[in-house]
């Protein structure tokens, strides 16, 4: 029941930024993407057809990391874990950044990323103050499922409504 997305042989079906330059390409069919995109505005990879109520099922895997980054501790709410002195504890780890927009939107991103609170968190909204608490805490990860770098993971996202179930390798 599902139709792909993508051909395996060529970007049919998908817009590749204006002036890329050959950053996003095919890999032996696979989708690659080197993020040195060269377009002088939006440098994301989008599908030609928009989606309304759907689900989509994507293998994705994070090559390597790209160094090392302070990043928060990341609570099951959603919040920072702070020290004594009030401030965000951050710790320097390995990461890569990547996602998939959801309702066209950046803030609706679905990170594919190397955060210990792992990847399936919608950033944009977990990070909205304005959100309510049950939102905040429902858009992140209770449990790492991400595979060690270099491995393949599997999504299954399922959007309905402003209703959100993501399935990161078999676990909701």
């Amino acid at each position: 029941g599902f139709t792909s997305l993508f051909n395996g042989k060529d970007f049919t079906g998908w817009t590749v930024p204006e002036g890329d330059n050959g950053h996003w390409k095919l890999v032996r069919g696979v989708i690659d993407y080197d993020a040195q995109s060269e377009a002088k505005t939006d440098k994301n990879l989008w599908t030609e057809k928009e989606f309304a109520d759907f689900v989509l099922r994507i293998d994705w895997r994070i090559k390597e990391t790209t160094g090392l980054y302070p990043m928060p501790v990341v609570l099951p709410d959603g919040t920072h874990e702070l020290g004594p002195d009030g401030k965000e504890i951050k710790i320097e780890r390995p990461n890569a950044d990547s996602g998939i927009y959801l309702r066209g939107t950046s803030k609706a991103q679905l990170n594919i990323w190397c955060w210990p609170i792992g990847s399936g968190e919608v950033y944009g909204y977990r990070m909205d103050k304005k959100m309510p608490p049950e939102v905040r805490a429902g858009v992140t990860p209770k449990v790492r499922a991400d595979k060690p770098v270099g491995e393949w993971n599997t999504f299954e996202i399922t959007m309905k409504g402003d209703r959100l179930t993501v399935v990161l390798n078999n676990i909701t």
